[in-house]
């Protein structure tokens, strides 16, 4: 066996043996069938292989230990998956593996700790009796790279990764609002930031678990994601999640606040490297900057249908507003089935294919679905 799947099964075996001889009266028995896996998003192209700095020409030392790293960390899920024990001792064991594989990255590159340019989540989806999979929330995240930011800070009980970052600024556009510099999830102005769905505050949830589809289209039966019948807009309510960990003030635009963005202001597409982005420059001068962050949708072709992604990465942004869309378009306008009971949300979306040329269009999805969100703040 390789070297590092000894690592892994050594930390695995390590971790069972501390939490089995710690039970301290609390039930870690889990009789429900959890299965697990690794949301990447990444800006670089990675190529998850033992020996990424062998294939196909690579030559980029760093990229290629990022490769690796996440390699490993995706063979420590499908290792951990096999192991018989009980869910948190499962878990726990995880966690560490993953922490360690991550902490090696970092301390072999704090020269590189800059722009998160890759954002790892890990995903825990519950196996329900009759075989479909149901709830799946986010329980850890890992960034590369920055100083402070993922590792063993990321459960899903704080959100860390949501939390404002040390970066952020109201920019004055010129306009109704005042613009964050950086996607909710960010910690820099270029970073993608996080997927995240309509109406669904904790920014854990995962799989639109309760919607369903039949002959006419989407159905609904699900509390999330603001229920059968959301609000107009839940802008600075329990339901906005920019309000509910960045504060008063901070909340997800309206569509009315993301028209005058993208009406009232030029875009202009920039480059570094192989990244884009959009430059968008009020009417007083000041700017900010869009990342081509891509969408997570839903597999057409799969029955559990959440999530497909990240769709678009580095050539389209999706931006959701806080409004509500009662009248959804027809399967014709859309590419998709709504039944007429299911109510979308609208959002805003712009393609790099465009180039300067470009005013970005406005978009019903289903809640579900998972795109960037930028906030903005009222006026003093």
């Amino acid at each position: 066996m390789r070297k590092i799947n000894t690592t892994i099964w050594a930390l695995l075996s390590v971790m069972i043996a501390i939490a089995s001889s710690c039970k301290d009266g609390e039930d870690v028995n889990d009789t429900s069938e959890y299965k697990y896996y690794l949301e990447i998003q990444s800006q670089v192209r990675l190529h998850l292989s033992e020996n990424a700095e062998d294939e196909n020409g690579m030559v980029n030392p760093l990229f290629d230990r990022l490769s690796r790293t996440i390699y490993y960390m995706k063979q420590a899920v499908v290792d951990n998956d096999s192991l018989q024990v009980e869910t948190k001792i499962k878990e726990a064991a995880l966690f560490t593996t993953l922490d360690s594989l991550y902490q090696n990255y970092a301390v072999i590159n704090p020269e590189n700790r800059g722009n998160v340019i890759c954002f790892v989540k890990l995903i825990r989806t519950r196996m329900n009796s009759d075989g479909t999979i149901g709830d799946a929330v986010t329980l850890k995240y890992y960034s590369f790279w920055r100083e402070g930011y993922g590792g063993g800070n990321g459960d899903s009980s704080s959100n860390d990764y949501l939390a404002p970052p040390e970066s952020l600024e109201a920019v004055d556009l010129g306009l109704s609002v005042l613009w964050a510099n950086c996607n909710l999830g960010a910690k820099q102005p270029r970073d993608y930031g996080a997927h995240l769905a309509w109406g669904e505050p904790t920014g854990v949830l995962w799989s639109g678990r309760g919607i369903g589809w039949d002959d006419n289209g989407y159905t609904w039966d699900t509390n999330n994601y603001g229920g059968n019948n959301p609000p107009a807009d839940i802008a600075q309510t329990d339901l906005d999640i920019v309000t509910q960990n960045w504060g008063e003030g901070w909340h997800i635009p309206s569509y009315s606040e993301a028209l005058e963005l993208c009406e009232q202001c030029q875009w202009e597409l920039q480059t570094y490297g192989d990244i884009k982005w959009y430059e968008v420059i009020g009417p007083n001068g000041n700017s900010i900057i869009m990342p081509l962050a891509g969408i997570y949708g839903d597999d057409l072709y799969a029955t559990y249908r959440f999530q497909r992604g990240p769709l678009g990465v580095n050539e389209m942004g999706s931006y959701w507003t806080s409004t509500s869309c009662p009248t959804p378009s027809t399967a014709e306008e859309r590419g998709y089935g709504v039944n007429d009971d299911v109510v979308t949300a609208w959002s805003f979306r712009f393609n790099s294919n465009n180039g300067d040329d470009m005013t970005p269009a406005f978009v019903d999805y289903v809640r579900a679905y998972h795109m960037s969100i930028r906030a903005v703040h009222d006026k003093y």
